[in-house]
Parts: C-alpha cells; sequence; structure tokens
C-alpha cells in the first residue's frame, strides 16, 4: 500500500506537534503500513534523533516475531522514535527504558494502579495488555544507521473495539481509567517521554523496573519466538541491568536475554 501523510494529527500540525514533543521533527500520516518501516527509511536518510512518526492507523502493524498488532484509526497512539546510535549494551535495554518511560506516563491517567511491564517488551494493567513495544534497526550496508523503538497503546478502545479473541487479553486507558483521557494529553506525556528516552541514552533504572514487574515470583516458560521451542522453564526472578531475565528453574538459576514467555497456570 502508499502510506497517506496527513496534515494534522488531533488538530495540530507536525510543527506544533514538534515543539510540545521537544522532538526535531514529526511526521504525520492518516494511514500506513508501519510506523517503524517509516522511521526506518528516515533514519537510513539521515534524519535527527528524536524524530517522531505517528499515524492514525497502521494497516500492516506488528509487534515481536512479526505478529500482528491491531492498530485501528482514532483508538489508540501508534508512533514510533528514531533513536541515537547506541552501542550493544544500551541496544539490548532499549525496548525495557522505552517501556519503562511510557509506563511512568501512564501513572497521570490510572490513579491508584500502576502500569506494569510484562519482559521484554510489554505494558499491562490489570492483568491485560495496555501495550507494546517494537525496537528495529536500521542499516546501512553492514553499518548500524539507528535504531527506531515503536509504540503501541490502546487508549480509546472500547471492549467490542477489539478483536474478539484478544477480548479477554487486552485493555486501553479508556477501560482503565476513572475518566476517559483525551489522545492528545496522553501523547504529550507518552511522546514527549519516549523523545527524551530516545536522545538521552542511560543505563537502565533497575529498582524502577522492579516495581513494575509483572512475572516477579510467577512460574513461567520462556521459548524461542521463531519456533516456540522452550528454552528454559522456572520462576521469574527479576530482571538484571543487561536486561536479561533471570529465571530460577530446577538446575539453577538462568539468565535469558530474549523470548516469549508464557504464565503457567497456578497450582
Amino acid at each position: 500500500m502508499t502510506d497517506e501523510p496527513a496534515a494534522t494529527w488531533e488538530g495540530c500540525e507536525a510543527e506544533a506537534l514538534a515543539e510540545r514533543w521537544g522532538a526535531p521533527a514529526v511526521h504525520l500520516f492518516r494511514r500506513v503500513g508501519s510506523t517503524n518501516d517509516v522511521a526506518r527509511g528516515l533514519a537510513a536518510a539521515g534524519c535527527e534523533p528524536g524524530t517522531v512518526v505517528i499515524a492514525e492507523e497502521q494497516v500492516a502493524g506488528r509487534g515481536r516475531a512479526g505478529r500482528v498488532w491491531s492498530s485501528p484509526s482514532g483508538l489508540g497512539l501508534w508512533f514510533s522514535v528514531v533513536v541515537t546510535p547506541l552501542d550493544a549494551a544500551s541496544t539490548a535495554v532499549l525496548p525495557l527504558r522505552v517501556g519503562l518511560a511510557v509506563a511512568q506516563a501512564l501513572d497521570h491517567f490510572l490513579p491508584g494502579e500502576t502500569v506494569g511491564i510484562k519482559w521484554p517488551n510489554d505494558l499491562g494493567v490489570a492483568g491485560r495488555k495496555l501495550g507494546g513495544i517494537l525496537c528495529e534497526a536500521a542499516w546501512e550496508g553492514t553499518v548500524l544507521r539507528a535504531l527506531v523503538a515503536g509504540v503501541g497503546l490502546n487508549v480509546l478502545h472500547a471492549e467490542g473495539d477489539f478483536p474478539p479473541e484478544l477480548r479477554p487479553l487486552a485493555t486501553s486507558l479508556r477501560l482503565a481509567a476513572e475518566l476517559p483521557p483525551q489522545r492528545l494529553d496522553v501523547a504529550d506525556r507518552v511522546i514527549a517521554a519516549v523523545v527524551a528516552t530516545a536522545r538521552l541514552p542511560e543505563p537502565l533504572d533497575v529498582a524502577g523496573l522492579a516495581r513494575r514487574d509483572q512475572l516477579r515470583g510467577r512460574a513461567i516458560a520462556v521459548a524461542d519466538p521463531a519456533t516456540r521451542r522452550v528454552i528454559v522453564e522456572g520462576v521469574a526472578a527479576g530482571i538484571l541491568a543487561d536486561g536479561s531475565l533471570q529465571v530460577h528453574g530446577p538446575s539453577g538459576t538462568r539468565s535469558v536475554r530474549s523470548g516469549t514467555v508464557w504464565l503457567k497456570a497456578r497450582g
């Protein structure tokens, strides 16, 4: 499909949004395949770190391992931010750093609730998925030009707006908050936080992450995303500074750097 640019988002032009969010540039679209794909193209062309791509709708939005991410028009925040080129250690923790920045920004809209982080890249509240992070690389030949951090956040969805198979698993700010927020208010806090994170790499805030860790103490299985083969089973024991997940299993403690987590039945 051909990406469709937009003149405004929530009534604001790109220059005004860039000023609100502290971004060097904002690119607006009515519809795209994926904001990450657009952002990677901009990064390969040499755009400044902190550049934002936001779309009203994604028709080929994706999560990890190529999973489909439902991104309907008018209901969520679907955006990507170009990140300053990072070293290998900083790259490994980027999804968690972005997830923590988003979770902290969302606290404003959910008094009395804590937005949790499910390693490695999901956001949740009250046991349901609220959003997700997808970080991808932009290459120039064999040289890493930049990274892009894509965020999908469910904002105004009612239960019936989710595909039937996701309704027991997903939630939105509208469903979780006492008062439904305005998308622009959410974007002002969330996107500004991600832009700041993208432009100023810092070590992973392990203590802040621990307070939001949805897996710690839970029985889990971690599988290879591509083959679904189980890598390790045990009890989640926290996230280390390098972004790896500690799992206590029958043969001792193991650190896992990547994978898909399944919660095992209690009892």
